[in-house]
């Protein structure tokens, strides 16, 4: 249960924000870039990596 206090409300989403964040960075680092490095004409790999980023950025934001 949440407190009646929005202040926790907005504290907890930010937890929640950091934590997508930190596993959508390791996809982007560790699957997506070793990827592009390989083949880096990859248009998948290209599409997904410029649509991951723009999530990372907003993410990044929400959390702070």
């Amino acid at each position: 249960m949440f407190s009646d206090d929005p202040a926790d409300w907005i504290e907890y989403d930010k937890r929640q924000f950091r934590q997508i964040l930190g596993r959508l960075t390791r996809v982007i680092t560790g699957t997506l870039d070793p990827h592009l490095a390989r083949y880096p004409d990859d248009e998948w790999a290209q599409l997904a990596t410029a649509q991951l980023t723009g999530v990372r950025a907003t993410l990044a934001q929400l959390s702070k």
